[in-house]
């Protein structure tokens, strides 16, 4: 029995910690559209199965509270830890018109959804004004202007009751 518990607290902190954390773009990260730019991320999201190897990312924008769609920018393979990066062309325009030069974000597609830092996107087709950089704000969580480590708090917790479990099993 305490064996099952063991490891069933290890699938646990497994699964817990088969989550991405993306490192690039950060702030201060300026891409042009119509040009491939580099994405970067830590982890895997293995626990996705197939369809780890084409997760969804899309250029977004907006206040906190409000985040909007702006356009797909392509798919990730997050299914290996050795796997972490790619690079993609930035779309000049999408079904409204051209991306207007400004403040974005990705979105990442995983469970639970990651985001990006803002970065500025430079459009030389298109004026600047459409897009907004993501004011602080409560709610849902959206892009922010640094890195968040709840992913790394609970693949540690998720490790913590792993451990404590083991431990259980040798007392």
């Amino acid at each position: 029995m305490k064996f099952s518990i063991a490891a069933a607290a290890l699938a646990v902190a497994t699964v817990a910690s088969a989550q991405i954390q993306l490192s690039d773009p950060t702030e201060g990260t300026v891409w042009t559209t119509g040009l491939a730019q580099y994405i970067r991320w830590t982890g895997n999201c293995a626990s996705m199965g197939a369809a780890a190897k084409a997760v969804k990312v899309d250029i977004v924008n907006g206040p906190s509270g409000n985040v909007k769609y702006v356009a797909d920018l392509g798919t990730i393979d997050c299914s290996s830890p050795t796997n972490t990066s790619t690079n993609l062309v930035v779309p000049s325009k999408n079904n409204n018109g051209p991306i207007p030069s400004g403040s974005y974000a990705l979105r990442v597609n995983t469970d639970p959804i990651q985001y990006t830092t803002n970065f500025i996107i430079n459009n030389p087709d298109a004026p600047s004004g459409g897009a907004t950089a993501a004011p602080t704000s409560t709610g849902a969580p959206q892009p922010s202007t640094k890195p968040s480590s709840a992913n790394a708090l609970a693949a540690g917790s998720a490790l913590a009751v792993a451990v404590l479990a083991v431990a259980q099993l040798v007392l």
